[in-house]
């Protein structure tokens, strides 16, 4: 696969097939127990939205859960898969999230880069949510994937993403949030079981002492911190989200969440994994809605 040349124009002319997804609250309660929610719920009471059928609430980054697509790892796009990593994730919110319910998703390419052969490509997926029988959808997911192994194919590089520094002032808020040792246990329930994170043998033939987080249940439970920081608890105020994953974290660790307020409702972020003082994530951009 990594011999085969990147098909960039037959990935950007990829038709973004539609397809339903039914999703119960079963699902939406194992995802926010996956970020976290249920520590949380057990010390603040009314965190048990996120876990309570009786009122069962959404939260923003269930979206990119729903309807995951593996479409472009076809092998005929030529993507050497062993050579992808996963770089950014955002997500653009129009209206609040939906608890249960059937929807309709369209995962396609946006965007490709070609940063040369020695430095790699990188891909931008574009993932639409709609209610089923709306015309307009709720929400949209944009992944950035780097191709370490497909660069050289013959693009441009004009665009590509960079990260967004944080101001260089203190922050104006800082949110801590604990993740827990099964918590790999628990997200890999949302649909991504590779062994990496909850298998201590194939973590150690990868180079980690020890399993390591999904990035995207990093990303969910930041969002929980954005959501304490800037959105006063409510995560229905949050209306874009996003952030470069710099880091790997391990269960158990302790992220710490620096929030700057921009103005205007946007906010910078960055990520820190306080027992390593690491910074796992960076770049982060996220609004806010009156």
């Amino acid at each position: 696969m990594g011999d085969q040349m990147l098909a960039a124009n037959d990935l950007l002319q990829m038709p973004a097939k539609t397809i339903p997804v039914d999703w119960p609250a079963r699902d939406t309660i194992i995802y926010n127990l996956g970020i976290g929610f249920g520590p949380a719920a057990i010390e603040d009471p009314s965190q048990l939205r996120f876990v309570l059928e009786d009122r069962l609430a959404g939260f923003p980054t269930m979206t990119t859960v729903m309807g995951m697509s593996l479409g472009i790892f076809d092998r005929k796009y030529g993507i050497d898969y062993a050579k992808v990593l996963h770089g950014e994730e955002w997500i653009t919110l129009h209206r609040p999230l939906p608890a249960s319910g059937a929807f309709e998703v369209a995962t396609g390419v946006e965007k490709i880069w070609d940063r040369g052969q020695q430095k790699g490509a990188i891909l931008q997926t574009c993932k639409t949510i709609t209610v089923k029988g709306e015309a307009e959808p709720f929400a949209e997911t944009r992944t950035v994937l780097m191709l370490r192994g497909n660069g050289g194919f013959g693009g441009s590089a004009e665009g590509a993403p960079s990260v967004n520094e944080p101001p260089t002032r203190n922050p104006d808020a800082r949110i801590t949030l604990e993740t827990r040792p099964e918590q790999a246990l628990l997200y890999r329930l949302s649909g991504d079981a590779n062994p990496l994170h909850a298998d201590p043998e194939v973590a150690r033939k990868a180079g980690f002492p020890g399993p390591i987080l999904h990035g995207m249940a990093t990303y969910g439970i930041v969002a929980r911190a954005i959501v304490d920081g800037a959105c006063d608890g409510d995560e229905t105020k949050l209306a874009h989200y996003g952030l470069r994953f710099s880091s790997p974290v391990f269960p158990g660790e302790t992220l710490r969440t620096d929030i700057w307020a921009l103005g205007d409702g946007n906010f910078a972020f960055e990520v820190t994994a306080t027992e390593r003082e690491v910074v796992v994530a960076k770049g982060g951009r996220a609004s806010v809605r009156d």
